[in-house]
């Protein structure tokens, strides 16, 4: 059985077109249910780009086996759109495949999402599955299409119901977790930036589940699955998005291009790999005094 797929979306018509468009080329899409949800504006002035949104989620009837679009009136802001969204539909369907609304996909997505989360399920470490991964050189002597990471992707991802529970969003031991040294280097060993960002998060200066979905995935000692190859190119790094308005980008780390050949991603068993997990942290890396600085600002 398909699982249900789901995306958000806000105030980026086109952005969310091309994601579509792209899904409903996905093998598997005429089998999958999909879910849309649209945040709503912030003022007045927001109210004609949403039904734009609205309309180009419209548009895609037929192409799906089923197309529910849900659009709320009022501005939630991304945490709790996805927290919320994510929880009504994994609780009816146990499992669910999120996309964001800037996330175009290559065709074997779904089928690769799906198999995944078939596959792991009933395995005790795999917390989450996804899409997109950084581009690196992998080893010359790694034969898996698959990589097991303990860092996610908001892009794109999937998990299971039991899963989502585990997850505490008021991150209730964060007062230990802030001045406890050893817990966030291991924290920060799947990139030096992650304790800081939970540190912004709970003093308010960010607005991300992606943050608390991840260190929830710490605590439990699980790990996430992911492609060899992306299967997800990022097109919102352009300026136009809420929580990422750097035009002046030139290097972008995170530039995953889609293979023109369709991958075929096969699910495995596989271990952590050190000299991948040095490659795949590189784009996440902060220089010490930048950590530093930003401790004595955030947690002393």
């Amino acid at each position: 059985m398909s699982a249900p797929t789901v995306v958000f979306a806000y105030n980026r018509p086109e952005h969310l077109r091309r994601t579509l468009s792209a899904l409903a080329e996905n093998r598997g899409a005429d089998k999958t249910e999909l879910f849309v949800f649209v945040d709503g504006p912030k003022n007045e002035g927001g109210k004609p780009v949403q039904t734009e949104v609205i309309n180009v989620a419209k548009s895609f009837e037929g192409s799906f086996n089923s197309l529910n679009i849900s659009a709320c009136e009022k501005n939630k802001g991304l945490a709790r759109s996805v927290i919320g969204g994510v929880s009504e539909i994994i609780e009816k369907y146990g499992r669910a495949i999120v996309i964001e609304d800037d996330s175009v996909s290559a065709k074997g997505f779904l089928s690769f999402m799906n198999d995944a989360l078939d596959f792991y399920e009933n395995d005790p470490e795999i917390w989450s599955v996804g899409g997109y991964t950084v581009p690196m050189e992998l080893p010359e002597d790694y034969v898996y299409s698959v990589i097991k990471t303990q860092r996610s992707s908001s892009y794109a991802w999937a998990t299971w119901k039991d899963r989502w529970e585990k997850i505490d969003w008021e991150v209730g031991d964060y007062g230990a977790f802030k001045r406890d040294h050893s817990l966030r280097r291991r924290f920060n060993l799947w990139g030096s930036d992650r304790a800081g960002m939970l540190d912004n998060q709970m003093n308010g200066a960010i607005d991300s589940w992606a943050i608390r979905f991840d260190y929830a995935m710490f605590k439990n000692g699980m790990y996430n699955i992911i492609p060899a190859q992306s299967l997800i190119q990022s097109i919102g790094r352009d300026g136009s998005g809420t929580h990422d308005t750097d035009k002046s980008k030139k290097d972008d780390f995170f530039a995953a291009e889609l293979s023109d050949k369709e991958l075929i991603v096969t699910p495995e068993k596989v271990e952590t790999d050190e000299r991948i997990r040095r490659e795949f942290c590189k784009p996440f890396y902060l220089p010490p005094g930048f950590r530093a600085k930003e401790y004595i600002k955030n947690v002393l």
